[in-house]
């Protein structure tokens, strides 16, 4: 079993585009990965102080432990932070977070 780089993104970055996204709300976030919440697209995900966001469509998965932006993994190694503000667009849509 392959193990994922300890950080797939810069940590400042990656935080930067969950802040962008989420703004206050990065809180309610983890609470809903807590909940194990499901979306039209996505599964929101908490196990062992690790939070996960599946994209169904694509299989891409974000994790990061503890706080957002700690040691954060992605299966999908060309996926850029492009990519990311595009999911969590549409993550917060599914969330319907206005």
């Amino acid at each position: 079993m392959k193990t994922l780089e300890q950080y797939h993104f810069d940590r400042d970055y990656f935080t930067s585009v969950f802040d962008e996204i989420f703004a206050n709300r990065c809180f309610d976030l983890e609470v809903a990965c807590q909940e194990h919440r499901e979306t039209e697209n996505f599964l929101l995900y908490y196990k062992d102080d690790e939070f996960y966001i599946i994209h169904f469509d694509s299989g891409t998965i974000i994790n990061w432990y503890k706080h957002i932006g700690r040691t954060n993994t992605c299966n999908d190694e060309d996926f850029t932070l492009n990519d990311l503000r595009e999911m969590l667009i549409l993550l917060k849509e599914d969330l319907e977070w206005r």
